[in-house]
């Protein structure tokens, strides 16, 4: 990986709890979303062009299955052509996670990170699902600062009432400048718009690869249209079926899991920046302390409270060992009293602008997962609260409060309880995951695999959130064998960890 923000794009969230908590297609729908229609695929040809990030092209799609002479909205795409066109097999449509993450963009790195005799072979292609990027984003507002300014795991009344102001706030947003869009970009009506580019594309079958919040894309696609699936990767898996509040303690705990990895790590290493004479938890602990008292402001006003500082101490864990460097050094600069490192760790994962504006992404997230559902009821989350800062003391309660708005979110969900995905009639599906994933434990790969039905499990030793870009030898041979010549994996393959 080449960084925490490319990182960060791979993931399913950094601490929020109505992430990965979709539900199954068949659980109750209580909207008039496109979740309960089946479009006719399209099969116009793509005009692609050249564009900064490779070759660009726009699908039109409904925006309401329900009325396709409706309104149009425009899917922006882009790819990487095969490097060995005479031996082309097809394209890899590949998604990047959130949801909320733009991924037309993605295409190139996909196509840099990915083993040559699959880019020799398929034409890498990536899009801004509905709703997100130039893909009609949603639209909340650009000064979210108020949002992240609340504290997300609230231990007295006023801090809850202004957690809750702030929620409701952004949600009613959210119905004021994108209303008509709320209803219309839940997860499966990309899936169907993935059929859309697929026959678009020229393809007879679904060839595609989806990373954390993209495996329940790709596994929804092989239960909507198992005969249309070639081969699908789903690497950082999402379990589906586990229950909204047991969502967020799960990520949290694996948060505070790969927190401690890296405060053994920097005891041990003198040469560690946030070393603190070998003692790095109690130093963390009491900085966190100090913020939660009194909110840091940097040289330039910025404020670090602790809703920022978990962003920032998560953000980092993306990467496994590979973000521990840049997380003492920005602890070490905080604690001596300059947090700017800390606030560009949030400000690079929340995608916000020095000039205070924040792009469409996390507005894109949350409209997304409130409107996959389900959603935490406000009556329920104080008592959440309390049970997730006990089972994840450092992440625990900020996963349940980053949630909140979903609780006053004005579109209700599609579904109304958890559910798994089944999809037994498909060819083999691979589904990959990483031991140590800090955002997607390994267990939810596990599990995902049995629900499939029909899915080869392979496991990646690693400490990162997700595998398949990382160069492993095993996995990148598992991959191309699979991809290329349709030759499924054994069902427990092991990699082990390389470099």
């Amino acid at each position: 990986m080449s960084g925490p923000r490319l990182r960060a794009l791979l993931a399913c969230c950094v601490l929020a709890l109505a992430a990965c908590s979709s539900g199954g297609a068949q659980a109750k729908s209580t909207t008039t979303s496109t979740s309960t229609k089946k479009p006719a695929a399209a099969g116009s040809a793509l005009q692609w062009k050249q564009c900064p990030i490779g070759e660009c092209a726009t699908l039109p799609v409904p925006l309401d299955a329900a009325q396709p002479g409706g309104r149009q909205i425009d899917l922006a795409l882009a790819r990487v052509p095969a490097g060995k066109p005479a031996e082309r097999i097809g394209s890899l449509l590949v998604n990047p996670g959130g949801p909320g993450a733009p991924g037309a963009d993605y295409a190139q790195q996909v196509a840099s990170q990915l083993p040559q005799s699959i880019t020799d072979r398929f034409d890498i292609v990536g899009w801004d699902p509905r709703g997100t990027g130039s893909s009609s984003p949603v639209d909340c507002g650009k000064k979210l600062d108020y949002l992240f300014n609340a504290d997300s795991a609230p231990d007295n009344a006023a801090e809850r009432a202004a957690l809750e102001a702030a929620s409701r706030r952004f949600a009613q947003a959210c119905a004021t400048r994108s209303g008509d869009l709320l209803g219309h970009i839940a997860s499966i009506d990309t899936v169907h718009d993935m059929d859309r580019i697929r026959a678009a594309l020229g393809d007879d079958k679904l060839t595609y690869a989806g990373f954390s919040y993209g495996t329940y894309l790709g596994a929804l696609y092989a239960k909507e249209y198992p005969s249309r699936v070639r081969a699908l990767v789903l690497d950082g898996a999402i379990d589906p079926a586990i229950p909204v509040d047991q969502v967020a303690i799960q990520q949290a705990k694996g948060f505070d899991a790969s927190l401690d990895a890296f405060l053994k790590d920097c005891a041990r290493q003198k040469s560690c920046a946030f070393h603190q004479g070998g003692n790095p938890r109690a130093a963390l602990d009491a900085f966190r302390a100090r913020i939660e008292q009194s909110p840091m402001k940097s040289d330039n006003g910025r404020i670090l409270g602790p809703t920022q500082l978990d962003i920032a101490l998560a953000a980092p864990l993306y990467a496994g060992a590979g973000g521990y460097h840049s997380l003492a050094t920005a602890l070490r600069d905080a604690e001596g009293g300059d947090p700017k490192a800390l606030l560009g760790l949030f400000d690079n994962y929340m995608d916000r602008s020095s000039d205070g504006t924040y792009s469409p992404e996390w507005p894109a997230f949350l409209a997304i997962s409130c409107l996959d559902g389900p959603d935490l009821q406000p009556a329920a989350a104080d008592a959440l609260l309390a049970r997730a800062a006990e089972e994840a003391p450092y992440f625990g309660a900020s996963n349940v409060g980053l949630g909140f708005p979903c609780s006053f979110w004005p579109v209700p969900p599609i579904n109304s309880v958890a559910s798994p995905v089944s999809a037994p009639g498909t060819p083999p599906v691979v589904v990959i995951g990483t031991t140590g994933d800090p955002v997607t434990p390994i267990a939810w790969a596990e599990n995902l695999a049995r629900e499939l039905g029909n899915a080869r499990l392979v496991t990646v030793d690693g400490t990162a959130h997700t595998s398949s870009l990382d160069g492993n030898p095993c996995l990148d041979a598992a991959n191309s064998a699979y991809l290329v010549r349709l030759q499924a994996p054994k069902s427990g393959l092991h990699c082990k960890a390389s470099g």
